[in-house]
């Protein structure tokens, strides 16, 4: 099933997953407010959708997302009021808010420019795959504005630690995906033409496990970042565990293992 919320936004659907392709590939794929809404509402929606389990966001063309559209992104920029520019901000904001809240794994596919908004769209998937023509740049500062934004502020610090994000938000240099590799930025580096193998390895991985298992692990995984302590987030953890074992598929599971065969999950 293909369908698509908007022409800058592509949605193709194939059994548990989605792919959300960014498809304006003449400005690298730089966020329009058509764009960023659609985003937004497929992000939202897909709380509602047991149905998909995992979701890859790609670009079309050359580069991932170039950050935003500054000359033709339908934004308003013109008017140039406080009132008018925050309302720009919390309109893109909301974007990274639901895709945290998504109960899908969210996989990002980068290739070439990662920059500002771009970057924060990567930051705030669950798992990155790049290929070695990726390069991630927090560019606010260049423009005059706090080289936080988008919350690179939160995300940044807690995938590459606080001394090189700052370094990225306040310097606003461009790290080519060796660079980010390295401070564990990225679940798999690959060369040119290569990420595709890479994504499906991980998509495969992801729709073997339980759906609802699934589900919990990301929301613990982001819960127990900010818990305010080992105790906290080890509670979680008992009280998911704890469900999940009473579940059709934690019972499918075992059986399936005592017989040496592949579990078929029915997610419940």
């Amino acid at each position: 099933m293909a369908t698509a919320t908007d022409t800058s936004v592509l949605i193709n659907e194939q059994g548990a997953l989605m792919t959300l392709t960014l498809n304006r590939p003449e400005v690298g794929n730089a966020f329009s407010g058509a764009m960023v809404d659609a985003l937004y509402q497929t992000f939202s929606d897909l709380a509602a959708r047991d149905d998909i389990r995992v979701v890859v966001l790609e670009g079309a063309g050359k580069h991932f997302c170039s950050g935003l559209d500054l000359v033709d992104g339908g934004w308003g920029f013109n008017e140039r009021s406080v009132g008018m520019l925050l309302g720009v901000q919390r309109r893109i904001a909301r974007l990274y808010l639901a895709m945290r809240r998504c109960p899908q794994a969210i996989i990002a596919t980068v290739q070439g420019a990662a920059y500002g908004g771009g970057l924060s769209l990567a930051a705030a998937a669950d798992l990155r795959v790049a290929d070695s023509t990726a390069k991630f740049c927090a560019a606010y500062i260049r423009i005059g504005l706090t080289g936080a934004d988008m919350a690179s502020s939160y995300l940044l610090p807690r995938l590459v630690g606080g001394s090189f994000a700052a370094e990225m938000m306040m310097t606003g240099r461009a790290y080519a995906a060796d660079a980010m590799d390295k401070r564990g930025f990225l679940s798999d580096l690959t060369e040119p033409g290569a990420r595709e193998p890479a994504v499906e390895a991980l998509v495969t991985d992801l729709l073997a496990t339980a759906p609802l298992g699934l589900r919990l692990t990301k929301e613990a995984v982001h819960l127990g970042i900010d818990s305010s302590s080992m105790e906290a987030t080890m509670a979680l953890e008992d009280r998911h565990q704890t469900l999940l074992s009473m579940t059709d598929d934690a019972a499918e599971a075992m059986h399936a293992f005592q017989e040496r065969r592949a579990p078929e999950y029915k997610g419940r």
